[in-house]
Parts: C-alpha cells; structure tokens; sequence
C-alpha cells in the first residue's frame, strides 16, 4: 500500500510570514498538530505543537506574544518529504525518524497530502489477535495537578511524550497534552503583562489546563480496541492499568511502530 491511500487530503498551510497565534487557531480549529508552511506556495517549513510549545514556554519568549511571533521564526525548515507512491511502511519508519513531526506529501513540488501519527493508528482498527502488551510501550511516568507547568513541558520535551497522565491520591483525573500546554502558555503571554510573567508562572499549574478524563486501558485489550479508543475519544495517549497500578503508557506512536515493523509486534507474548 502507498501513502497516497492513507494520507490526508487537501492540506491545511500557513504562510512563513502568518503568526504563531494563527497557526494555534488552525490547529485548533481543525484539530491538527502540524501544518506545513509556504512561501508563495512552496513548501518551506513546518510547524507543530512541539515548535510552539518549546518557544512559547522558553524564556527566549521574552515580552512577545503568540501574535507577534512569525511562524518563519519557529518552523522547521525544509522538513522530510513523502511522494504519494512512498511504501506505507517506509513512510512509517521516516515518521518514527522524526519523533510524532508530519510528513507532507509532495508530487512535482506541490503539496498534495500530510501524513500524521493517526493515519496508522487507523491502519490497526483491524488488530484482534494481539494486544496491548505485545506493543513496545512507553514507560509509566505521570504528574500531578499542583506541578508547574513549565514542569510538564519540560518532561514532555525531554521524554518526547505527547502528553504526560494527571494522577491524584493514585486515580487519574485527566492528561496534560503538548496542544493543551501550547495553548495554556500562548494564553498567558497574551493574558499576563511581561513584567508580571517571570513570577506568576510560578502559580501556573497542570490544574489550570488539564483536560478531564478518566480513560485507561489494560496489557489484555486487543490492539484494534485501544487504536479505536484513542480515535474515537481524540487521545494521543493511554495510561496501561493492571490492578489499580500504571504499568506502561500506550502512545500513537507505538501503533506507527507496529505499521513499520509490518504488523508484527516486537513483544509478541500472546497465545
């Protein structure tokens, strides 16, 4: 099978000289986390969650808002491409390259497609002889709603996790994702006067911008049920639940893993 079978199609972009509170708008309006960035047109750029967040909550950030920021000044810069024709697991192994960036699809240097994390999650809705603990997994690490959040972002980057699991007292209440931070810290530089910024960031916690769920899955729940869980609730992240504990986290791309290791997966326990 080839990427143009499972690719998205027409594309969102974003011009380099747009600004980064445009860019959020976008992506939270159509509920995406990368949009390749044009000059007149021509691929230049992309720029995701993880470009934002990293600016957003830097102190390089300074007195600029999310407003003010252009988007040339936070992209990537000629990011790897795909062609249409491009085998589906090669594909999913240059998006495991990449570490959860798109791929845009390129054809006669015209933007045709975008390949994300949940075109292969789709491509394991069929999965119902292996589970969730056949699947290469991250390890359990979460936080709680009175951390900072610099705190979260800063493990969020370091670990590169798409989010992080929010416990209290041992029950989870929510996650703290890479789009609710961006979102969280362009709201407090436009919200907060520059002067004010250095110390209320101190008060500003997971709390504040957590998003509510109690979701969880467990090393016995069929593949094609968990990728069907993450698709349909919006998710990018399960906490993997055995006996009340967290014993792994299952993530989008541990199913991109699988795509690229042709459907078989690496710890392969069931009967």
């Amino acid at each position: 099978m080839h990427v143009e079978k499972i690719m998205a199609s027409p594309v969102k972009t974003i011009d380099k000289d747009q600004v980064v509170s445009m860019a959020l708008e976008l992506m939270e309006k159509y509920g995406i986390s990368a949009i390749p960035v044009t000059d007149s047109n021509r691929l230049v750029g992309l720029i995701t969650e993880v470009d934002i967040l990293d600016r957003l909550g830097s102190a390089r950030a300074g007195k600029l808002t999310p407003s003010s920021i252009h988007v040339s000044s936070v992209m990537e810069l000629n990011p790897k491409t795909v062609e249409p024709s491009t085998n589906l697991f090669k594909a999913a192994n240059l998006l495991l390259e990449r570490q959860e960036r798109a791929l845009p699809v390129v054809k006669d240097e015209e933007i045709v497609g975008i390949i994300t994390n949940t075109h292969f999650v789709k491509k394991c809705l069929d999965i119902d002889k292996h589970y969730v603990r056949d699947l290469k997994l991250e390890n359990p690490i979460s936080i709680s709603p009175t951390e900072r959040v610099v705190h979260a972002r800063q493990l969020i980057l370091t670990k590169g996790m798409p989010g992080l699991p929010v416990f209290d007292q041992g029950e989870i209440i929510g996650l703290v994702t890479k789009k609710r931070l961006a979102l969280g810290f362009a709201a407090f530089r436009r919200e907060t006067p520059a002067k004010y910024q250095s110390t209320r960031l101190r008060d500003f916690r997971v709390l504040n911008i957590l998003t509510t769920t109690e979701l969880t899955t467990t090393p016995n729940t069929p593949i094609g049920e968990a990728a069907e869980l993450l698709l349909r609730e919006h998710q990018h992240l399960l906490p993997v639940m055995k006996k009340g504990n967290m014993v792994n986290i299952l993530i989008r791309r541990n199913l991109v893993d699988l795509v690229a290791n042709r459907f078989t997966p690496h710890n392969n326990t069931s009967h």
